[in-house]
């Protein structure tokens, strides 16, 4: 599987947080605990968190993953920026992923 960040996106991300704190989180949806419903989104300084169980190599360097949630990814996956609606995207080689790919900071408890 390959996965890469744009140019536009990793000057985005660079302007808030380090590239190296960045992990890929699927989140599911609240309303159903069938994992199919979720989205994925990118999360910053949680790569210790228990649930990250897989490493997936980019060009900005290894970012945490879920294992079980890289099923839900295509063979060439990419995120990118789009300027015009100031959002991350996930795109893949089917098309969206995710047209707003949230970057969130977690918060410690």
């Amino acid at each position: 599987m390959k996965f890469t960040f744009t140019d536009s996106a990793i000057a985005e991300i660079q302007k808030r947080y380090d590239l190296k704190d960045i992990s890929l989180f699927y989140a599911v949806g609240e309303d159903c605990g069938c994992p199919t419903t979720g989205i994925f989104m990118l999360k910053v300084n949680d790569a210790g968190m228990a649930e990250y169980d897989a490493v997936i190599e980019t060009n900005i360097g290894p970012v945490p993953a879920q294992k079980w949630a890289l099923v839900f990814l295509d063979s060439d996956n990419v995120v990118d920026f789009n300027e015009r609606l100031r959002a991350f995207q996930l795109k893949s080689e089917r098309g969206f992923l995710n047209m707003n790919l949230l970057l969130e900071q977690t918060v410690a408890q």
